[in-house]
């Protein structure tokens, strides 16, 4: 569920991207600084979310080994693609038009490869402990896209799994 649940928060944040009248967040070139911020923020997370659940699952069931894969200089890898989407967010909501799809679309794509990145390097004996962390994940991500197209019901919801994930994370 925590894949797509991730990946119902990137495709709401496109959607609401594309159509930001249908939410009544702007037009379209339009869209409030803080939806545009929001969908940045729930579609890194939900592409996260996403690649990083499946990949666990994965490892759970065996279709994959579950030794871990730990490349060189990894964590400044990690951190060099946050810093990268981090950058590509400030270009979603101050560009207009194809810099700002091009920008929200490569968020989404460095952020599916963070998840496998970050899960990967995990040992399967410890995925319990990531299934948990990638479910506050796609509560943060559900909450986040509740945020950008004004829904509050999905906020709370979103915000409840979120924090619940976190408490069972620790």
């Amino acid at each position: 569920f925590h894949s797509l649940v991730g990946m119902a928060a990137v495709l709401v944040a496109a959607g609401a991207f594309y159509a930001p009248s249908a939410f009544d967040i702007g037009t379209v070139g339009n869209i409030h600084t803080q939806s545009l911020i929001e969908m940045a923020i729930g579609v890194a997370i939900g592409a996260i979310t996403f690649t990083g659940s499946v990949l666990a699952f994965c490892k759970l069931q065996g279709s994959i080994g579950s030794r871990p894969l730990i490349l060189p200089g990894r964590h400044l890898l990690n951190l060099a693609a946050v810093l990268i989407c981090a950058w590509l967010g400030v270009i979603v909501f101050r560009a207009d038009g194809h810099a700002a799809i091009g920008a929200l679309l490569l968020i989404t794509l460095i952020a599916f490869l963070i998840g496998a990145h970050i899960v990967w390097a995990i040992g399967g004996a410890d995925m319990p402990v990531v299934v948990s962390l990638l479910n506050s994940y796609s509560g943060i991500a559900g909450a986040a896209a509740g945020f950008a197209i004004g829904n509050t019901v999905l906020v709370v919801a979103g915000s409840l799994v979120g924090a619940s994930g976190l408490i069972l994370t620790q």
